[in-house]
């Protein structure tokens, strides 16, 4: 049946008839264009094909059943009703007012464009779920995007999109915006907040030379443009690559064609004059706002805007410390800790920290740090820092007898280092497999302490005397005038990270060596070669060196913030790995005369330091000094003991759990809690209800966990540095320095240490002290974590390589192969392609 009913004048309206409270007649797009249009702001003349016409288009070709029946045969099935659409007849009524207010637009090339009812609203968007169709020229082509614009409101994406915002299907009608078409020399987006930090005091652009669908559509690097709203200043730019440029083709429709990195962009003057056409809609609207925009013959035309979504909070304001606590937590907590974690693991590894913040009087950073629900960490708090207690008032004195009682030089003899070595070798040593419910649980108690004894009380201990030297070797320093040897002073310190390094290069050398092991390491795969140098004489022998390393470096961490992921002797691929690396390589040559011993003895010449009691101190402060980062890196080594012993003890009680049907599998009884572990103590096997309700609590915390992937746990904004100006690609914070140049290689994750090739730059995630082999391969080091006090940044320091920490997504914007320059000096990382010949010597 035809609509008797609607008038012309219902049909098609002219967009300057039209503002905000036309939503259910002109859509969303309409509804917004003619506000602005209204409001004296540039936008293209046009008309509006109502939700009106197309109502009389559904019901002149009884399309409403077509809808329903589809839509009861399941969401998201759009291609009948898409295609039903596609082959209806437009009513005479409807067709004739269209082509008469296209007559009076002047039968030009122009722009139709779809305006959902659901559309560019607070909250909900639904950019580019409808179609657009740009320089249509002629009746035919017009009545023909309508009625695809039309079609366009049932595709499958479409569909899916309403169904996840629990939108009424059978309640969205579709307006068509028809505007005349401007010939854009420039188009793109502009974003009055900042979208990606949230910031509100800044305008983004984005422009591309031709028409804006080229931005929109995500086919071209735009240039991208961040401007300071009030004064607007161009605070940061970023030329794109223009890979393409959308242009009208000559009797209707686009072409898209090769971009040409001179045509000219947007001038200065005119991104402020965008700029301030960007302020005028926000402060219309009244919210930020997302518009589309085309510049021409020095105009610029609106042909879009609606709320920005999904605009993140403003980026908290963080002190510098507070930034650093950030950056170091953000490489420990790479990987968000499970619930077993949060009751074992993490109170286990927090013992090698607190004790150290209570000597000081402060809470530890950790006891509020941890925002989760049910063992599910949503993410860390930071911002705070430690909050000092009462007892604060009493830590001089505290700190004063740690000094006089423990001397730094001693700390490795301490009976507390043998003592709890010994403990997690017994741990260690038990058949897991025979142990009682009861005796497995005792077992993780035990292993939870050894940090706090190992890291947590010597440190406590030895760090106050360490610090203290310090303090008094930079102050003699400057008195010296040589502040500038402080760093090289306390570098080139032995350490068991450094240690565990040098006996993977003499494992490595052993391959190097004999050329049966170098053949064997060349044609096998990591995860190949266990078996392979098992069928050899050679091999075999290597393989005892292997496991006696292992035996004793062997708990190294995946990463520090969970016991799920294993350690090197669990996994020996990745240590196979990274020897099949390093034997690809020369090794690195015995240093002669360490810098620290250069700079030393030339202080030691210094007129001051001939007093004998000047020369002292200075020698005894240094001494005492150079152990600080030693007993930092080395007691992190020890506490991480337990790490093998935490993981498989948790396995076996998952293999149980297996048994009962608790579980699916040993690795999910990370999803459990300790306390909910021992509730089955001394009622095994558990009752039918205890195994349900075990079994329901894992399945959902794995799916809480599943929906956070992604997130990060740590604000990246409380560590992101400003963006970088000039052509460099990535700015972070300067790690290690000096300067170094090579292509890039990225690698996730252990099991791709063997990707690295010498000469390589390392792109990481995140590192720690695992990673650090992989530095004698690698010319510097870029890391989208971590901070100058991290370990990475601090064995790049060793090395003497070049590391820029904290760029927040250095691992995205680089790609394999690509030559890079790194500044560890500056935390800058430049295109080495895209740099002058003057920046590049």
């Amino acid at each position: 049946m035809k609509n008797q009913g609607q008038k012309p004048a219902d049909l098609v309206v002219d967009l300057r008839q039209v503002s905000q409270g036309d939503l259910s007649r002109a859509g969303g797009k309409g509804a917004n264009l003619g506000e602005l249009m209204r409001a004296g702001l540039p936008v293209p003349p046009g008309f509006v094909v109502t939700t009106a016409a197309y109502d009389s288009f559904v019901a002149h070709n009884h399309l409403s059943d077509t809808i329903a029946a589809t839509l009861r045969e399941g969401q998201g099935n759009g291609t009948a009703i898409r295609e039903a659409f596609e082959r209806a007849s437009i009513p005479p009524e409807v067709e004739q007012t269209i082509l008469e207010a296209y007559r009076q637009l002047g039968q030009d090339a122009v722009a139709v464009r779809s305006s959902a009812t659901a559309e560019d609203l607070p909250g909900m968007a639904f950019a580019g779920q409808q179609d657009t169709f740009l320089n249509v020229v002629g009746v035919e082509a017009l009545l023909n995007a309508v009625r695809r614009c039309w079609a366009s409101l049932w595709t499958d994406r479409a569909i899916s999109y309403r169904d996840r915002q629990h939108v009424d299907q059978l309640t969205v009608k579709l307006a068509v915006v028809v505007q005349r078409m401007v010939a854009a020399e420039v188009a793109g987006v502009m974003f009055t907040a900042n979208p990606v930090t949230g910031a509100r005091d800044e305008i983004v652009v984005d422009a591309n030379p031709g028409l804006g669908e080229a931005v929109v559509s995500g086919q071209v690097t735009p240039d991208h443009f961040v401007l300071d709203q009030r004064a607007g200043r161009v605070k940061e730019r970023q030329p794109g690559r223009r890979e393409v440029i959308i242009r009208a083709r000559s009797g209707g429709g686009t072409e898209q064609v090769a971009g040409q990195a001179e045509i000219p962009s947007l001038p200065d003057d005119g991104l402020r004059q965008l700029a301030r056409l960007g302020v005028k809609i926000q402060s219309h609207f009244g919210t930020p706002q997302d518009i589309e925009w085309a510049w021409t013959g020095g105009e610029f035309f609106i042909v879009q805007a609606r709320p920005i979504t999904a605009l993140p909070e403003p980026a908290p304001r963080a002190s510098k410390l507070e930034g650093m606590l950030a950056g170091v937590f953000a490489e420990m907590f790479m990987i968000r800790p499970y619930p077993l974690d949060v009751t074992v693991w993490l109170p286990g590894i927090t013992g090698a920290i607190t004790p150290l913040f209570a000597l000081l009087g402060f809470a530890s950073p950790f006891d509020e740090m941890l925002i989760e629900e049910d063992g599910i960490v949503s993410r860390l708090r930071v911002e705070s820092g430690p909050r000092p207690k009462v007892r604060v008032l009493l830590a001089p004195i505290r700190i004063f007898q740690m000094i006089r009682r423990y001397n730094p030089l001693d700390w490795q003899a301490d009976p507390l280092v043998a003592e709890t070595q010994a403990r997690a070798r017994d741990l260690e040593a038990r058949d897991l497999k025979v142990l009682s419910w009861e005796e497995l649980l005792t077992t993780l108690r035990e292993a939870m302490g050894i940090p706090r004894l190992i890291a947590g009380e010597i440190r406590c201990r030895y760090f106050p005397g360490a610090a203290l030297a310090m303090g008094l070797l930079r102050l003699e320093l400057g008195l010296l005038g040589r502040a500038d040897r402080f760093g090289v002073l306390l570098s080139g310190v032995e350490n068991k990270t450094l240690e565990a390094n040098q006996a993977l290069e003499s494992l490595a050398a052993r391959i190097r060596s004999n050329s049966g092991l170098a053949e064997t390491f060349t044609d096998h795969e990591a995860r190949e070669l266990w078996a392979a140098l098992e069928t050899q004489p050679a091999g075999k022998d290597f393989l005892v060196k292997l496991r006696a390393f292992l035996d004793r470096y062997g708990h190294r961490e995946a990463t520090l913030s969970t016991a799920f992921l294993p350690a090197w002797k669990d996994a020996p691929e990745v240590v196979l790995g990274i020897l099949k690396g390093l034997a690809q390589s020369e090794g690195r040559p015995a240093i002669e005369h360490p810098a620290w011993e250069v700079a030393r003895d030339e202080l030691l010449a210094h007129p001051r330091l001939r007093f004998r009691p000047l020369r002292s101190a200075f020698l005894k402060f240094l001494a005492r000094a150079r152990c600080l980062l030693q007993i930092r890196e080395s007691t992190h080594f020890y506490a991480t003991l337990p790490l093998p012993v935490i993981r498989r003890t948790a396995l076996e009680l998952g293999r149980r759990l297996v048994s009962v049907g608790v579980l699916d599998t040993p690795e999910d009884v990370f999803h459990l809690k300790l306390d909910e572990l021992e509730r089955l103590t001394g009622t095994w096997p558990p009752s039918s209800q205890l195994v349900e309700a075990l079994r329901a609590r894992a399945l959902q915390r794995e799916e809480k966990r599943a929906a956070l992937e992604g997130t990060p746990l740590v604000d990246p904004r409380l560590y992101r540095q400003l963006k970088p100006a000039g052509d460099a690609l990535l700015r972070g914070t300067p790690g290690s320095p000096g300067v170094a140049e090579g292509p890039v290689r990225i690698v996730h994750n252990g099991a791709e240490f063997g990707k690295l090739s010498p000469g390589d730059v390392l792109v990481a995630p995140f590192t720690n002290p695992a990673w650090t082999p992989l530095f004698h391969r690698a010319v510097a080091v870029v890391v989208d974590t971590g901070g100058a006090a991290s370990h990475a940044a601090i064995v790049a320091r060793e090395y003497g390589i070049p590391a820029v920490m904290a760029t927040t997504d250095g691992t995205q914007r680089l790609v394999d192969g690509q030559r890079v320059r790194v500044d560890g000096d500056q935390g800058l990382v430049f295109d080495v392609v895209g740099m002058t010949k003057s920046e590049s010597q």
